[in-house]
């Protein structure tokens, strides 16, 4: 069955009237190029421009979808900057949903190099809804 772009924006916008928010869990599949996305939208010289893609392709989801979960903030919290370039993409009624940080939600750090010195150790800020004020995410 193929994606209709209208039908759904229509659903999507009824929806969230009534205060449902429906999306996905990232933006940034090229393969939904020619469903959801305009792929000529993103062309550079006739190719794909994946740069151009990763940088703007969340305002066109957004003008089907009113919310989105950010992905990348599992991995770090996300910084003012990248949040603000997010918002400048999205109309004011866009919803952003932002998984939490594995600085809180992991037990213990996996034995991996990304964690340093801290794999395969106990995190002590696990469960630790303070680091949102310290981070800035939450106001004092």
């Amino acid at each position: 069955m193929p994606f209709d772009r209208e039908q759904m924006k229509a659903k999507a916008a009824d929806l969230a009237a009534q205060g449902v928010f429906i999306g996905t869990s990232s933006w940034k599949y090229q393969g939904w190029l020619n469903q959801l996305y305009t792929a000529v939208r993103y062309e550079y010289r006739g190719k794909l421009a994946a740069t151009r893609f990763e940088r703007s392709c969340l305002a066109e989801y957004a003008e089907v979808f009113k919310t989105v979960c950010v992905d990348a903030a599992y991995y770090t919290f996300p910084s003012e900057k990248y949040l603000d370039g997010l918002v400048a993409q999205v109309p004011s009624d866009f919803q952003f949903g932002f998984k939490v940080t594995d600085e809180i939600t992991v037990r213990k750090f996996p034995n991996l190099s990304r964690f340093g010195f801290r794999a395969g150790k106990p995190n002590e800020n696990f469960l630790n809804a303070e680091l949102f004020k310290v981070e800035g995410l939450l106001p004092v």
